[in-house]
């Protein structure tokens, strides 16, 4: 990728108040994205985020999640989707955390910050 490229995408990101948003709330801890929905995130945020390489789903969480459920019927017993949907289920578990990208954001908000 051409620098010139990448640094107008990194102004860009640091410019808008989803990412800036998205990255700060993620700054107190890796959350799901149910959890960011709680936030007044839209799916639209998040995917946004997520497709532009600010936040990426946490393999490792999402890994060690199911084998702490392995074998429980814990979708159907808690009634959680009325579709019965595991997919979307999964999908909402799911953990995000910041990447390489987003923790640079970050770190560059706090040095904003503190001037």
């Amino acid at each position: 990728m051409n620098i010139e490229i990448y640094s107008d995408l990194l102004t860009k990101l640091l410019r808008d108040p989803v990412i800036v948003r998205i990255v700060s709330v993620l700054d107190i801890a890796s959350l799901s994205i149910l959890e960011l929905l709680e936030y007044n995130l839209t799916r639209k945020d998040i995917n946004y985020a997520l497709s532009n390489g600010v936040i990426a789903v946490d393999k490792s969480a999402a890994s060690s999640d199911r084998n702490a459920h392995e074998g429980t019927p814990y979708i159907q017993d808690l009634n959680i989707l009325v579709s019965g949907d595991f997919y979307f289920h999964n999908f909402l578990s799911s953990i995000v955390k910041l990447t390489d990208l987003g923790l640079y954001i970050l770190e560059s908000i706090k040095g904003t910050r503190k001037q």
